[in-house]
Formats: C-alpha cells, sequence, structure tokens
C-alpha cells in the first residue's frame, strides 16, 4: 500500500514506521491517522512480522495534531473524530507484537501519547516531551489520562497536564517517562538492535504479556486468576516446549510464534 505521511518498511521480522512529514513536524493530521491504522491492520496480519519501531523524519517524532483541521469543529463532531483515533491506540495496544518507540526529537500533544502506547520507549538525547494540550485550552486524548501515570506516578502527570512545561530527554528518563537515552546518533541502531533482539523471541507470550499488563491496575486475585488462564495457554504453545528443551540442552532458542 502506497502511504502519503508515514513510510512502512518490513525486514527480518521487524516493521518500521517512520512518520514522514518533516516539513510540518510530523504533525498527526487526518491522513496521518488513518493510515498509521491502516499499518497497524496489517502488520496484525503479518505473520512474518515480530517486533514494530515507531520514529519520525527530521527533527520531531509527531509534535501534536495538526490544529488547523480543528476550527469550526461541534462538540459531536470533536467527540467523533477522538474516538474514531482512538482505534490507533487500541491498534497499538492490542497488538500481541512488541511496539518500540525510537523518539528522535519533539514528543508533544498527541504525539507524547503515541509515543506512550508503545511498549518501550528509547529517546534521542535531543528529544523534547510536552503536554501541549493545556497550552490550547484542551485536555489530554489519545490514552493521555490513562498511560502517563502509569510511567510517572499521578502526582507528576498533574503537574505535566497542568503547567504544559517541556522536559527534556534526561528529565524524561530520570522520572520514568522513557526506559532509555541514547546520543542521537546511535538511536536507529539502539532501536534496531532491541528489535532484532525481541524479534527471536516467543511472539505468543509477549501478546500475552501486553494483553495482562494493559489491564493494569486491577486488584490481586483478579491479576491471578487471569496469570493462571494464560499460564494454560501458554504451556501449549510450542514456543514453550522449544524454550524448555533449549534451556535443557544449553542452546539458543528457535522460536517460532506458534
Amino acid at each position: 500500500m502506497d502511504y502519503k505521511t508515514i513510510i512502512l518498511e518490513k525486514s527480518k521480522g521487524i516493521a518500521k514506521i517512520t512518520f514522514n512529514l518533516p516539513d510540518r513536524m510530523n504533525f498527526l493530521d487526518l491522513v496521518m491517522r488513518e493510515e498509521l491504522k491502516d499499518a497497524f491492520v496489517d502488520i496484525g496480519a503479518d505473520r512474518d512480522i515480530k517486533v514494530v519501531i515507531m520514529t519520525g523524519a527530521g527533527k520531531a517524532f509527531i509534535a501534536g495534531s495538526d490544529i488547523t483541521t480543528m476550527e469550526g469543529v461541534t462538540a459531536p463532531a470533536a467527540r467523533d473524530r477522538l474516538k474514531s483515533v482512538q482505534k490507533l491506540i487500541r491498534l497499538m495496544t492490542e497488538l500481541e507484537k512488541p511496539i518500540i518507540a525510537a523518539v528522535n526529537g519533539f514528543a508533544t500533544g498527541a504525539g507524547l501519547h503515541i509515543a506512550l502506547a508503545c511498549d518501550i520507549v528509547i529517546a534521542s538525547d535531543a528529544a523534547k516531551f510536552r503536554e501541549a494540550f493545556i497550552m490550547i485550552g484542551l485536555v489530554p486524548d489519545l490514552g493521555g489520562f490513562y498511560f502517563l501515570p502509569l510511567r510517572v506516578g499521578l502526582a507528576r502527570a498533574k503537574e505535566l497536564m497542568l503547567t504544559g512545561r517541556i522536559i527534556d530527554a534526561k528529565e524524561a528518563e530520570s522520572i520514568g517517562l522513557v526506559n532509555k537515552v541514547v546520543p542521537h546518533a546511535e538511536l536507529e541502531r539502539e532501536a534496531l538492535e532491541l528489535a532484532g533482539s525481541l524479534a527471536q523471541g516467543p511472539t505468543r507470550a509477549y501478546g500475552m504479556i501486553k494483553s495482562a499488563l494493559n489491564h493494569w491496575p486491577m486488584n490481586l486475585p483478579a491479576f491471578l486468576e487471569m496469570e493462571a488462564n494464560m499460564q494454560s495457554v501458554a504451556f501449549a504453545i510450542r514456543d514453550f516446549d522449544e524454550g524448555r528443551r533449549a534451556f535443557l540442552e544449553k542452546r539458543k532458542p528457535a522460536y517460532t510464534g506458534e
């Protein structure tokens, strides 16, 4: 499929999505929203893909939504627009494959929340982050109320959302917003290296881990019941038998995702 706002590349079990509107700071416009949803449907159906990387071209990851498309939008229309783009977050979180955000530059507003919807966030030391919604009188969307407190805690999430201040990569790492910060020139290599490692792992187990953690927070009895159900499924998957045999035979497992 030909895309106008993103680049989708597939190689060695890795799908790489690049937001490709560098002259517009990769604003999440109406076209990109639909193309990202299409890309994740494609990736979900491709059995050869084991892991996903998301990154941006130019100086931004995604520097927020395109506010030029918001003029004159009524309240009902705004709700419909948001419900439509929320499908992207559902596709990402429900994808049974790990997603790595390689944040190359500005990740603000909707861009920040798309990064946080990924499973692992690696940031360039040039990256900047901002809960920008308050700057135009809006409330956070695209799962921000869920993802940000899980990453940084409720008190810090309130501060970032209420002030809209910009934080750099070093602070983002110190408060748990990102998993790791690397020199800008090494970002792509680090992301590909991690993706390559994950691509060799037990993808069915990855999917169940993502599903379980997406239910957080739950009470302990509910988690214990869920883990019992999931583990019974995992025991019946071929990857478990391969992992067990490889461990006993002191060799690297060859997982197939079955």
